[in-house]
């Protein structure tokens, strides 16, 4: 008499469907436990026997004929006999596994990365966060970029990062790398509080000892310090450009040089002309923690800028100064606006000074310009910081509660009346002293940044 050799996939195939509302089973003779159930419209491969705490045998259901093999079936079985003698329930075992593949998922960089995302508008500093963004977006979570963005972030390795910020390094876009590194130490600082740090499974800071120095990265510090001819070409070009950019890069020089985005998310509210006031609120303050809100007094020169842009403003414009939506957003992109301005800057230099030649201008410049021209009017360091926003610090920062705005009010006054001089070719200097450095003579090709 022949062996029976158990199911095969003909005789399964074979197998005449089941009476309307019946089912039927064949049993598999080499492997235990397995069986073919027979329905009127599919054929399921089912395991029965008594598992963890049953009291009976069960049937389960291993997969379906013919999308699963019998010998897919047969190794499925021999598995979870396996797993039953050791008193476990296969059903339950593939359940847990499952949570655990979603939880490694869960834990990978690129997922991770986006809950820090998400967590980032709610830091105490996030003046920032739009570009801090932008940047771990473009660097870290591009798949061209990060080979291991869908590692799970506990096997991250201090190798992965520093190849990472080396390729960044190498583009070359050092100033990104550098950065870069700066946000992954917030990052994995931020995954390592407790709580985080078991539901993410973080156990070390892959980051810790990787220093600027090890990736042969540094901020150079910008000293470039503006010339009166480049201040007149400046002034020149911000008046040759239209509202509302133009009006900013002025109002810039007449606030005492306020940083950017302090000026351009500035609110009609904010003014009081009538006590000749500009407060900026502490969320737009760098310095927040050292001196909540900078108050900024208002020189006769801003305060006339500020009545022609209202007089100049439809009915109905929005709370902001300074907006290409009619007052409903503050101005932004300053990248294509910089660029234009800085050609007009160039246009007007070879004006006034062809043999000064073209000079690369930031707006950042306008602050050493500023900070250095009052320390040429002989003003107190404790009033010129306070102009141009830096909070005092330490001890004084402690105790010394006094605004100074009457002094930051003459200091800024002075400032302006030397600046009209200087624009208008009387002067050539801020300082009244005959030894004024060279530099703030600005003198074309004397060799002056």
């Amino acid at each position: 008499m022949a062996r029976n050799r158990g199911l095969t996939e003909e005789g399964i195939s074979s197998l005449p469907p089941a009476a309307a509302g019946m089912r039927y089973d064949v049993a598999d003779l080499q492997t235990p436990n397995l069986f073919i159930r027979v329905g009127t419209k599919k054929k399921v491969f089912v395991y029965v026997a008594r598992f963890a705490g049953g009291k009976s045998p069960t049937r389960k259901t291993i997969g379906v004929f013919p999308a699963m093999s019998l010998e897919e079936a047969r190794a499925t079985a021999l598995q979870w006999s396996r797993e039953v003698q050791r008193g476990l329930d296969p059903k339950e075992e593939r359940k847990i596994a499952e949570r655990e593949r979603l939880m490694l998922r869960r834990r990978t960089f690129r997922s991770v990365m986006e809950d820090y995302i998400v967590d980032l508008p709610t830091r105490k500093r996030n003046r920032h966060v739009a570009n801090d963004i932008m940047t771990i977006r473009h660097n870290m979570l591009d798949p061209a970029g990060n080979s291991w963005l869908e590692k799970p972030i506990a096997d991250v390795t201090d190798a992965d990062i520093a190849k990472l910020l080396e390729d960044i390094r190498d583009r070359p876009a050092r100033a990104q790398a550098f950065n870069c590194l700066a946000l992954l130490k917030g990052f994995f600082h931020w995954t390592m509080f407790p709580a985080r740090r078991g539901e993410y499974g973080v156990t070390a800071n892959p980051v810790a000892n990787i220093t600027p120095a090890d990736l042969k990265l540094w901020k150079n510090k910008r000293k470039v310090l503006p010339t009166v001819y480049q201040l007149r070409a400046y002034m020149m070009a911000a008046r040759a450009t239209p509202y509302p950019y133009g009006p900013f890069f002025e109002a810039v020089i007449f606030t005492g040089a306020v940083r950017k985005a302090e000026l351009a998310r500035s609110r009609w509210s904010e003014f009081d002309l009538h006590m000749a006031l500009w407060t900026v609120p502490a969320s737009r303050v760098k310095n927040g923690e050292e001196q909540p809100e900078h108050l900024v007094p208002l020189t006769y020169t801003m305060i006339s800028l500020l009545d022609r842009l209202r007089r100049n403003q439809p009915a109905g414009h929005g709370y902001y100064v300074f907006s290409t939506t009619y007052g409903q957003k503050p101005i932004n992109g300053f990248g294509k606006a910089m660029k234009a301005f800085r050609g007009r800057i160039d246009d007007a230099l070879r004006e006034i000074a062809p043999a000064a030649g073209s000079q690369h201008i930031i707006l950042h410049d306008t602050r050493r310009l500023v900070r250095s021209a009052l320390s040429a009017l002989d003003v107190p360091d404790v009033v010129a910081e306070l102009i141009i926003g830096h909070g005092r610090k330490g001890i004084e920062g402690v105790y010394d509660q006094y605004k100074y705005l009457p002094q930051m009010r003459n200091a800024l006054d002075r400032f302006t009346e030397r600046l009209h001089f200087i624009l208008d070719g009387t002067v050539d200097h801020f300082g009244d002293d005959p030894n004024v450095p060279k530099s703030w003579h600005g003198a074309p090709g004397d060799g002056v940044p």
